[in-house]
């Protein structure tokens, strides 16, 4: 008896499903969530929290700057690390920050290597 209530509820979920397969993909490219030009605008707690998050994907996924990271931003809060990142943002080449991940990160190699802590310019 329990499985004849449960059909008209599996029905409803293929025949959803079946609707969001059959939807078409989007025409226009993907946005970035937060780009170059939004990110000024963002409270300093979300830019913080954004700067943050790229620092850790970046060490998790990616580590080409990890030791340059280690030894340069060993004792700085993650308030320090985006005021330089904030600093940065309009004074690098346009081909520096084109997205916003990469411009945290080239924002932050630039000011490492400035302050001596040397690293490969891989981005």
């Amino acid at each position: 008896m329990q499985l004849m209530s449960a059909v008209p509820g599996l029905a409803a979920l293929i025949f959803v499903a079946a609707s969001f397969a059959q939807t078409p993909p989007e025409l226009s490219p993907r946005v970035q969530a937060i780009s170059p030009d939004l990110y000024p605008k963002l409270p300093v707690n979300e830019r913080q929290s954004y700067v943050a998050g790229v620092l850790d994907t970046d060490r998790l996924l990616f580590r080409q700057s990890q030791a340059q990271f280690v030894a340069c931003l060993n004792g700085e809060t993650i308030a320090q690390v985006t005021d330089v990142v904030d600093r940065s943002l309009p004074t690098l080449e346009p081909v520096l920050r084109t997205a916003m991940p990469v411009a945290v990160l080239n924002a932050l190699i630039a000011d490492c290597e400035r302050r001596g802590f040397k690293g490969s310019r891989s981005r």
